[in-house]
């Protein structure tokens, strides 16, 4: 199923349990929801173009195709992203959207891809450490509108596309309020102009030794360009979200990143 439109806006709707798209409809169990798995990886004193350009191929062909994987994303940390919010301490992130947490497990376990990939970075990179952000999707827009046009760059590239990944932690962590804050979100990041995806979700159950716990609220919004994120932040919505959450955010975690790869294409069967 193609997923990037022009003009055109698909939405999945995960909280209702069914996956709802212009020409298909998909069912999910209501124990299941998306799991976006979110992986910040620090190469320490192996930090070099060469290990970053190998480590970020090696994903690639590795850790894509999983089973029950609906989509990945890799690229590096967008150094020119420095407000106080914003976290510097990893060189490399990766995105990898499940079907299921059930999906994830046999990645996370079985898959001998993923072994694979462990063994030979651990061989390049033996100073890299990693944090885990995992989420449950409870909504994922696909598509949206185009931006104004965008140019091919002085290094005769199209503009890369940027990954920008928020972690809120609430001051009321009650369900409730989680979901106002979520439907406070939806109506005021979700439609910008330039965004290829958003999603939003809450703190997963899972718990393992490289797990960041610190978070109620992921929103995750892929924008086509850094210009198209530029312009986000000085639109009348993205200004309007914090009187409109005034008093709910204890902390605000951010993860800018440049996309080097991406799947588009997204497969519920797969």
């Amino acid at each position: 199923m193609a997923a990037y439109f022009r003009g055109n806006t698909q939405v999945t709707t995960i909280k209702t349990l069914q996956i709802t798209a212009p020409l298909n409809q998909y069912s999910m169990s209501p124990q299941a929801p998306m799991l976006l798995h979110s992986t910040y990886f620090n190469l320490g004193i192996n930090n070099t173009p060469d290990i970053q350009e190998a480590y970020m191929a090696e994903a690639l062909e590795y850790l894509s195709t999983s089973k029950g994987m609906i989509s990945f994303w890799i690229g590096i940390r967008a150094k020119d992203m420095n407000r106080s919010e914003n976290d510097i301490n990893y060189d490399i992130a990766m995105h990898q959207l499940f079907i299921n947490e059930a999906a994830f497990n046999i990645y996370n376990s079985d898959d001998t891809q993923h072994s694979q990939f462990v063994t030979d970075v651990n061989r390049w990179a033996p100073s890299t450490t990693r944090r885990v952000m995992d989420s449950y999707l409870t909504n994922l827009i696909i598509g949206g509108n185009g931006s104004t046009a965008q140019s091919i760059g002085a290094d005769g590239n199209m503009p890369q596309s940027m990954y920008h990944s928020l972690y809120f932690a609430l001051v009321d962590k009650s369900p409730g309020n989680i979901q106002k804050f979520t439907d406070i979100c939806l109506k005021y990041l979700s439609h910008h102009p330039g965004i290829q995806q958003f999603s939003v979700g809450g703190l997963t159950d899972i718990k393992r030794d490289v797990s960041v716990r610190n978070f109620d609220v992921n929103v995750d919004i892929i924008y086509e360009s850094k210009q198209a994120y530029d312009d986000y932040l000085q639109s009348q919505d993205h200004h309007d979200f914090f009187p409109a959450t005034q008093g709910m955010i204890s902390n605000t975690y951010i993860f800018d990143s440049y996309l080097k790869y991406q799947s588009k294409v997204y497969s519920l069967t797969r």
